[in-house]
């Protein structure tokens, strides 16, 4: 008997647009009142899993004047974040990829702040981040490396103008269970607290530019979206790659993924 097995990918990995949508242009004549300059994921480097960001970056960095801020937006270290320094092998290799992050800062003239991203979480929750915290601040300066202490929210001033606020997503959606000292240095204890903390600094913010600064998208077309790959369906074999991506799809079992109950 002939058994047929139809495999559906719907992943993509191109810019989508709306059809319907319609834009107007106007040229701008006013002055660039400040410069962000976004990178994401940049936690292998020139490594083999990450494209070689490098150069295109340095070029962008020449060209903005001091009134611009680089912004590391999280997964700052692959696989695993910043090990402990017992750990020598997995600490140095970690210590590696962040340096050459900070070391494209050290000749911006604007500033530079990290974020957290998942993956810096996945060594040592909260206490992880603080490691990589320690080593960005002692050559970038204080508040280069923001939330502090591993809390999940904070507002910077950039010009009288302009507001950027920063939330650490993974804070929100990881199990607490996991990280029992998650919140002993922060004012905020729980996500309500949190929630509530978010809507006074965008009030606070009213009638300035306002830009929030977060690892986790708010819209994904990738496979944290429930949209995989042809290969994807085929690991670890076949039937069960497939099975795998539909609880992924359905049960929002990974909290890095867009249908898990804290993400949504």
């Amino acid at each position: 008997m002939p058994i047929f097995i139809l495999v559906q990918s719907c992943a993509t990995f191109k810019a989508q647009y709306s059809t319907k949508a319609k834009s107007e242009f106007s040229p701008n004549t006013d002055k660039v009142a400040h410069t962000f300059i976004l990178v994401g994921d940049a936690g292998n480097g020139v490594f083999k899993d990450t494209v070689d960001y490098s150069s295109s970056l340095v070029n962008q960095l020449s060209k903005v004047t001091k009134n611009s801020t680089l912004l590391y937006l999280g997964d700052n270290i692959y696989p695993a974040g910043m090990p402990n320094i017992k750990d020598s092998l997995a600490h140095n290799d970690a210590v590696k990829k962040l340096q050459e992050q900070i070391d494209l800062a050290k000749v911006f003239k604007g500033k530079t702040i990290f974020i957290p991203g998942n993956h810096d979480w996945y060594h040592d929750g909260n206490e992880g981040l603080k490691r990589q915290e320690e080593i960005v601040e002692s050559q970038l300066g204080k508040k280069s490396f923001l939330p502090q202490n591993g809390c999940p929210i904070e507002s910077i001033d950039i010009t009288e103008a302009i507001t950027l606020i920063i939330v650490d997503s993974q804070w929100y959606i990881t199990n607490w269970d996991n990280h029992p000292t998650i919140n002993e240095n922060c004012e905020i204890k729980t996500r309500s607290q949190f929630l509530d903390e978010f809507r006074s600094e965008i009030k606070k913010a009213r009638g300035k530019t306002t830009l929030v600064a977060i690892h986790h998208p708010m819209f994904t077309n990738g496979p944290h979206g429930g949209k995989f790959s042809f290969k994807s369906h085929l690991s670890p074999i076949p039937v069960l790659g497939s099975l795998k991506n539909l609880l992924r799809k359905t049960t929002g079992v990974s909290n890095a993924d867009i249908q898990n109950v804290h993400y949504n």
